[in-house]
């Protein structure tokens, strides 16, 4: 029996790159740890297992669920979650730039709920306005350096 008493959190933004930029930058190792986290394990096929880590206690688990480059991706989160979530992208070339559009679904209700949904709705805020000055500019987030330093993650 599906629980329809999900809630979903979506942004779209433009960002001046082209979408395979984009997809590279949502899916390879190297760009991820330039924007996202501080370190990223991704088995980018239909299945395939992803390991994000930002910090102590801070980390995501999950599997691939969509790979369409440059155009579609999907996957799981299976941790830090009362129960699993899935994020996905999708990217559209629009003028000069792309438009992405990213919806995290599968959010329940309740207070601990509400808790993931307020955290996750302003990590994404954060995330896609790092995401934007990584592609635009080319260069690592403050957050990222800062955790990076405070975490001595080995790369």
């Amino acid at each position: 029996m599906e629980n329809t008493q999900h809630r979903s959190i979506e942004k779209e933004l433009f960002i001046k790159a082209t979408p395979q930029r984009i997809f590279q930058a949502l899916s390879e190792k190297a760009d991820l740890e330039g924007w996202y986290l501080t370190k990223a394990d991704i088995d980018l096929r239909p299945g395939g297992a992803i390991n994000f880590y930002w910090g102590p206690g801070v980390f995501n688990v999950g599997k691939i669920l969509v790979v369409e480059p440059p155009h579609r991706l999907s996957y799981t989160w299976e941790a830090l979650s009362p129960s699993t979530t899935t994020v996905a992208f999708e990217l559209a070339a629009q003028n000069d730039g792309t438009r992405l559009h990213l919806t995290h679904s599968g959010i329940g209700e309740g207070e601990e709920w509400d808790h993931y949904y307020n955290t996750r709705n302003s990590g994404w805020n954060i995330h896609l306005a790092n995401l934007t000055n990584w592609l635009e500019t080319g260069k690592e987030t403050n957050q990222i350096e800062r955790l990076r330093k405070a975490t001595k993650t080995d790369r």
